[in-house]
């Protein structure tokens, strides 16, 4: 718990100081699906979710441009592990996606940030939930409205697709 509500203060100061800070700077917002999975020793664990971001442009040249962003992700389905069933209830963190503008249609960008992600594993009458912080790297590419990403956050694969708004 003690993890989940650092992470937060911390996603709530960076993108606080960085919305603050970019009085001008484009803001936008991208809603949509994720399909992530995880290997557990010799199992495998696949789930969808709902994906939103809150993101600013801080700075951009015609070229490049750097952006901050808010991400959560709400974990829409469970899958059994060991006779267990396994969801993430959320993944939320704080990122910097530096992005390379290739034409006014097509950009591409990687994303490093920190996540705090919560599990919960329920089977055999008990229950138990878990979170922890880590930091996540990925990749991805936008055309015009559309992004198309992959995140790893402590072993775990996100493949993503969102509109912006």
């Amino acid at each position: 718990m003690r993890n989940m509500i650092k992470t937060i203060a911390i996603t709530s100061m960076l993108t606080t100081t960085a919305f603050a800070g970019a009085a001008q700077a484009e803001m936008y917002f991208e809603l949509g699906a994720t399909q992530f999975s995880a290997d557990l020793d010799s199992e495998s664990i696949s789930h969808f979710g709902a994906v939103g971001v809150l993101g600013t442009t801080l700075k951009a040249t015609e070229k490049f441009a750097h952006k901050i962003e808010a991400l959560a992700v709400i974990g829409l389905n469970s899958d059994k592990v060991y006779g267990v069933d396994v969801k993430l209830q959320s993944l939320i963190g704080a990122a910097y996606r530096p992005t390379i503008i290739l034409n006014d249609s097509v950009s591409l960008y990687a994303r490093l940030g920190v996540f705090n992600g919560r599990v919960k594993a329920s089977g055999f009458g008990m229950s138990e939930s878990d979170s922890s912080t880590e930091a996540g790297f990925g990749v991805g590419i936008d055309f015009k409205k559309l992004s198309l990403s992959y995140l790893n956050v402590d072993d775990t694969n996100f493949v993503t697709a969102t509109y912006r708004f």
